[in-house]
């Protein structure tokens, strides 16, 4: 027999699984970002080092 509360619980299911999975995402790639010194020092090594990497 169906029960008003399994409709209930499959829309929390439905919205509130994208919006913690959204929600945990957004705070753990947040945390920990470069700064601009290290973006430009990251960018200048790689560019010396373009191209002169070898496949094994």
């Amino acid at each position: 027999m169906w029960d008003i509360a399994d409709g209930w619980v499959w829309a929390l299911v439905i919205v509130g699984g994208p919006l913690l999975i959204g929600i945990f995402m957004a705070v753990f790639s947040r945390r920990r970002r470069l700064t601009q010194n290290e973006r430009k020092v990251a960018d200048q090594v790689a560019h010396e080092n373009w191209g002169k990497e070898r496949v094994r």
